[in-house]
């Protein structure tokens, strides 16, 4: 981790709410098979706070954001978004939990055969009764708004991994969404892009006091986005806290995770390879 990380960023205060949690799962578990992928899972997110969930590749963040935005159903436990249980909805409860929700994908998921507007445009025209001028119009101010003006009869194949990725995001914000999910919104980005795209996850919250839910091993953008980090290992809840918590917990495996030390086994093998 870089220098800065080390020290830590100027610590945002812990969110602080004296009502009930935006999104609260409990016992959560799900199995794939004999693989346990979830185990009794605890995690209450609040009203305009962003939540980071942290983890080695295979720990379980995905299998969770999934249920988090109502995507599967609980098998084991709970989970109750804006005070609907998941598990137990109807499809139109969940129709409207979901309207709640936008999400940007890790791979952007841009359909290639449409413009970028008509892309951006297809909530809004899937799920409003909105004229086609008024459509035209939010289009543009969602792309304006992750600084994408002007892009709007281009094709997703002309983008930059970066642009693509703000595009998704314009395509998320279209219905005015309470809860933004990102699935790894740095993935295959270079630094200074991946940069931006903290920075504008930022500003977003800050300009629609939105709630925020971040999936990601990048620990540069989690301790510069979150408000509160949820580290996960092996399907379970190591620790929840703040970015100034996490980084100083006296977890082994969360010590092993933030100071970036390989597993034994890594070790063995560069040990075999260069015969030290």
């Amino acid at each position: 981790m870089s220098e800065a990380t080390q020290t830590a960023p100027e610590q945002r205060r812990p969110h602080e709410t004296g009502g009930e949690p935006l999104i609260s799962v409990r016992g959560l578990g799900v199995r794939y098979g004999d693989r346990k992928v979830l185990e009794d899972v605890d995690l209450d997110i609040y009203k305009g706070e962003t939540m980071v969930i942290l983890g080695p590749s295979g720990c379980g963040k995905s299998t969770l954001l999934r249920h988090l935005e109502g995507l599967a159903k609980p098998s084991v436990g709970t989970v109750h978004v804006s005070g609907t249980d998941i598990g137990t909805a109807s499809n139109d409860e969940l129709l409207r939990v979901r309207r709640l929700m936008g999400v940007s994908f890790q791979s952007a998921a841009m359909f290639n055969s449409m413009t970028v507007g008509d892309n951006v445009a297809l909530p809004l025209r899937e799920h409003t009764d909105l004229a086609e001028s008024t459509i035209l119009l939010m289009t543009k101010m969602k792309l304006q708004q992750v600084g994408l003006s002007g892009v709007e009869d281009l094709y997703p194949t002309q983008l930059s991994g970066g642009m693509r990725k703000r595009a998704s995001l314009a395509r998320a914000l279209a219905l005015d969404p309470e809860i933004l999910f990102f699935d790894e919104p740095s993935a295959g980005l270079d630094p200074i892009i991946a940069a931006g795209i903290d920075e504008l996850i930022l500003r977003l919250k800050e300009a629609f006091r939105m709630t925020i839910i971040v999936v990601t091993h990048e620990m540069e953008s989690a301790f510069r986005i979150a408000d509160r980090m949820c580290m996960l290992d092996q399907g379970t809840v190591l620790a929840v806290g703040t970015s100034e918590e996490i980084l100083t917990h006296t977890h082994p495996r969360i010590r092993q995770f933030v100071q970036r030390i390989p597993d034994r086994h890594d070790e063995s093998a560069h040990s075999y390879i260069t015969g030290f």
